[in-house]
């Protein structure tokens, strides 16, 4: 997440918060969950709390949140596709490749 994204993140938390009856976060425990959600993107944090909210009926913490947060990102890891690299293609990279291998004295 990025600075700009603070409000909604701050939004959305008291929103969680709500949902199980916590009365809002004050600034110091919004810069915990910020300092251990910021590395992730806006919509992972989003949908993470969307998924916890969906199967829990306790609030949660930051950890299971991060757990959440790191299953969405690997998921989305695992959809990307394959490069595909011809027959002609691949061997012409092999042949390249092993041409600098042979400038920079690797066998």
């Amino acid at each position: 997440m990025i600075n700009e994204d603070k409000k909604t993140f701050a939004e959305m938390l008291n929103t969680m918060f709500d949902i199980y009856g916590r009365k809002n976060a004050d600034q110091n425990l919004m810069r915990v969950w910020w300092n251990k959600l910021c590395k992730y993107d806006l919509q992972v944090v989003s949908s993470s709390f969307d998924t916890y909210t969906s199967n829990s009926n306790k609030c949660p913490t930051p950890y299971d949140i991060i757990i959440l947060c790191r299953s969405h990102v690997e998921a989305k890891k695992q959809a990307l596709p394959k490069p595909k690299v011809s027959p002609i293609n691949k061997e012409k990279l092999r042949k390249e490749m092993k041409d600098l291998a042979s400038k920079l004295g690797w066998k």
